[in-house]
């Protein structure tokens, strides 16, 4: 160990080394057992009072009890001491611990390393832009302790060392992204190894009942995005399919048994829409697609009914690709289809018949008895709300007959079960419907308030139909999303889509909003999506598709090589041995030797400028001027003053000694 390391900790490094460690593990508690981050944080106060208070810094005993405590907790809450969350654990705990033990500078060097590695597992759990922000700020602030823990004696300002710091970083940006461009990747992104933790959000359900989506219809958040290839489908055709309802026993709606498709999927007509969605997470097992989808991507399947299923639910953020066409094919429906179609549950009411049969008596046509019953929802004092009256054991009967304020899950239940009274087979899509346009990226956002339920009804020569009671209600809950920050949260009232329109701030926030998440997704997709696909994508735009696995690796190792050579001889070039300081002090010493008094090597500034004051009395004022100031640049308080450095290149210009000195 030299000497320099032996050396003790100064009070002030011991503050931001105490400080800088707490911030590198404060993500970490977030993700790690409530009790090893209580130990931790019992740990970091102990040393941050023993600080003020040396006397209660532990002793050897007191540590090492502490230290058995810890590493008892790491092993009772991850036995086997595998995984991220294990290994995060313990680095955190030791990292606590060697804080009550810092003596010697090169405790403060262990630890500040130490905190390195804790900053680099937090993109083990979390990859967003707040935490790259963080992790720079520490490593900055790390970096800046180093510099000032080397220093032989401390800079009179800390902005000196955090402005080397910050230069030193700015220097390993451009290695830093040729590593990441050419550092060969694997067929997913690099942060998708590994199992997950689930993180699932809540979403659009499997059952649907009256009440089911209201909860949902007051979330901002997003449920999932959407780039198109082309132009953007209309509002009216944003329909997002997720799960198909046949059964119903008169209160809740559900697939019923998933069994093998009883008719393979039909294409669907129209010009086919390209898209990308990016889906978060969830707890169903299903994708959303627009309608209707002509094939499943990887890892789904595509049933007869048009829903895209997947083996277990959407732990992670999950992007995929689809095509859509908006007209379906016309097909034969199947007998197992009609019986699903059209069971009927125990608790129709008679009225509910008496209904359905008078428009029976006056239409035959399947599509006229359709428009009648979108007339009677949009003739009859229906309102759409968020926060209808509750409806008791018959839900639908209630709602069509005394109450008439739901929204879409109310409408779109009862009218699948008027449709089916009518002899015409109807089932239940619940999705999304609708998005807001993002125009800072260029993409949809698709929010939890948009989740949507409609009806698709069997007509003969069209096949399976959409029809959205909603819209024959509330067109402009189609033609606009709902906002919930406006939403009127008196029970019953109508919802006043006019006034659903923000106000100048409401406005300029929203913008930010939209901002923020068009930075977040441009680093979701080309920093944390940036797979082997997409850097054989970049390759060959560069004309470097030749580059591939070994021969990657070696235009990785190449570039990078090359660049630390080209920023070496830049810097050699920039400083040539010595700064600007050096050099004016190097000329003035030149001009010197040029009239017979050069510096002997052992010889420093203050030995020179008596010297030369001995030699040539008449030198003694100027020669003792730029000495003094040389020492205050280079070695005292005056470290960094611009103002004193071009004085000091003044003195050094006008410094031009004769050979002989004039007599007097």
């Amino acid at each position: 160990m030299s000497s320099r390391d032996r050396q003790p900790v100064s009070g002030g490094e011991r503050l931001a080394l105490t400080l800088l460690v707490g911030l590198a593990a404060l993500p970490h508690l977030l993700h790690l057992e409530p009790v090893i981050g209580l130990f931790f944080g019992l740990l970091w106060g102990l040393a941050l009072l023993a600080r003020r208070r040396p006397s209660l810094a532990p002793g050897r005993l007191p540590l090492l009890l502490l230290t058995l405590t810890g590493a008892g907790m790491v092993l009772a809450w991850y036995p086997l001491l595998f995984g991220r969350a294990a290994g995060s654990a313990l680095l955190t705990v030791m990292a606590g611990l060697k804080l009550l033990e810092i003596r010697r500078r090169r405790d403060l060097y262990v630890l500040v390393y130490m905190a390195f590695f804790i900053l680099v597992t937090q993109f083990l759990f979390f990859q967003g832009i707040p935490i790259l922000l963080h992790a720079l700020a520490v490593t900055l602030g790390l970096t800046t302790l180093l510099l000032e823990a080397s220093r032989a004696a401390p800079a009179p300002l800390p902005w000196t060392s955090l402005r080397r710091a910050a230069l030193l970083l700015l220097q390993a940006a451009p290695l830093m992204l040729v590593m990441f461009l050419l550092f060969p990747r694997f067929s997913s992104p690099l942060w998708n190894l590994g199992p997950q933790q689930g993180a699932a959000v809540s979403g659009v359900s499997d059952r649907l009942w009256p009440g089911s989506i209201g909860r949902l219809a007051l979330s901002r958040a997003v449920a999932f995005r959407v780039e198109f290839g082309g132009a953007l489908p209309s509002p009216s055709r944003r329909y997002w399919r997720g799960r198909v309802l046949w059964h119903t026993d008169g209160v809740e709606w559900r697939p019923g048994a998933d069994g093998p498709d009883p008719v393979k999927p039909a294409p669907a007509g129209g010009t086919a829409i390209a898209y990308r969605v990016t889906l978060e997470p969830f707890p169903g097992a299903w994708l959303y697609s627009l309608d209707l989808p002509l094939a499943a991507p990887d890892g789904a399947r595509l049933t007869a009914d048009l829903q895209l299923l997947r083996p277990g639910p959407v732990k992670r953020r999950t992007a995929y690709r689809l095509r859509s066409a908006p007209e379906p094919a016309p097909r034969q429906l199947t007998p197992g289809e009609r019986r699903r179609g059209l069971q009927l549950p125990d608790n129709v009411t008679p009225r509910m018949r008496r209904l359905v049969a008078g428009w029976r008596r006056q239409e035959s046509d399947p599509r006229r008895l359709v428009a009648r019953a979108l007339g009677h929802f949009r003739d009859q004092p229906f309102h759409y709300t968020l926060y209808p009256p509750l409806l008791g054991d018959n839900p639908v009967d209630r709602f069509l007959f005394e109450t008439r304020r739901g929204f879409c899950g109310h409408f779109a239940t009862a009218f699948a079960l008027l449709m089916r009274l009518a002899q015409i087979p109807a089932r239940i899509v619940v999705g999304y419907q609708g998005g807001e346009v993002n125009p800072l990226g260029d993409y949809l956002i698709v929010r939890q308030s948009d989740a949507h339920a409609w009806v698709e009804v069997w007509l003969e020569g069209s096949g399976w139909t959409r029809v959205d009671p909603t819209a024959a209600v509330a067109p402009q809950r189609i033609e606009r999303p709902l906002n919930p920050d406006l939403i009127q949260a008196s029970a019953g009232a109508p919802i006043d889509f006019v006034r659903q329109q923000p106000g100048p701030l409401g406005r300029w926030l929203h913008r930010i909003e939209l901002g923020l998440d068009a930075i977040d997704t441009g680093w979701r997709r080309w920093v944390l999506g940036y797979s082997q696909q997409r850097q054989g994508e970049l390759m060959r735009m560069l004309g470097l598709d030749f580059l591939r696995g070994f021969n990657l690796a070696l235009g990785m190792v190449a570039a990078a090589s090359l660049l630390v050579a080209a920023l070496s001889l830049a810097l050699l070039r920039h400083r040539s041995g010595d700064d600007a300081l050096a050099r004016g002090y190097r000329r003035y010493c030149d001009r010197l030797a040029r009239i017979g008094l050069p510096r002997r090597p052992h010889e420093g500034p203050r030995d020179y400028a008596r010297r030369v004051a001995t030699a040539r009395p008449d030198l003694a004022g100027r020669s003792g001027a730029i000495a003094r100031l040389y020492i205050a640049l280079r070695y005292g308080r005056g470290a960094g003053d611009r103002d004193g450095l071009r004085r000091f290149r003044r003195l050094v210009r006008a410094f031009r000694p004769r050979l002989r000195p004039p007599r007097t």
